[in-house]
């Protein structure tokens, strides 16, 4: 009887371990929401880390933000675990995402899909014009720092829909 018993433990341990996700394992922890134009100031452990598999620079941090001081497009939905914005409409469409911050920290916001991901703020400019499909994802990250802390202050970060101007 015992020997059924330590067998039914071991399934019920195995069931529990395999039944786990990979994110609950590294204990991922998503940043505290910020405000637009409010001073962030955040200690980081590894816990707020995420790797970023496509990108040289290593770990980041993803900035976590109220969506409706972002947009207000009822079909751009925001995930409150990975911080992303996502694009759900239906069709490909032309979006305008424009940005301003001051930062001690590396700061990049990436547009992605399918597990690949680009940068957006690479050429100096201040605003990237996005043809995006549905299910496509926008996100600012802050790379990790040699003292894991954020600072920074994110004036504006707004995702719109662009109108080409005649």
């Amino acid at each position: 009887m015992k020997k059924l018993l330590y067998v039914g433990l071991c399934l019920c341990a195995l069931l529990f371990l395999f039944s786990c996700d990979k994110e609950d394992v590294n204990g991922y922890t998503p940043l505290p929401k910020i405000h637009l134009g409010e001073t962030f100031r955040y200690q980081c452990g590894d816990e707020n880390y995420t790797r970023l598999e496509y990108d040289t620079l290593g770990q980041a941090a993803v900035l976590n933000f109220y969506k409706d001081e972002v947009t207000s497009l009822d079909y751009v939905d925001y995930d409150e675990n990975s911080c992303t914005f996502s694009f759900h409409k239906g069709e490909t469409g032309l979006y305008r995402i424009s940005w301003d911050y001051t930062s001690e920290n590396l700061l990049r916001i990436f547009y992605g899909q399918n597990g690949m991901w680009y940068r957006m703020n690479t050429n100096g400019t201040h605003e990237y014009v996005l043809e995006a499909n549905d299910g496509m994802a926008v996100k600012m990250v802050v790379y990790r720092a040699s003292q894991d802390s954020i600072h920074c202050t994110v004036n504006r970060f707004c995702i719109e829909e662009y109108k080409a101007e005649e």
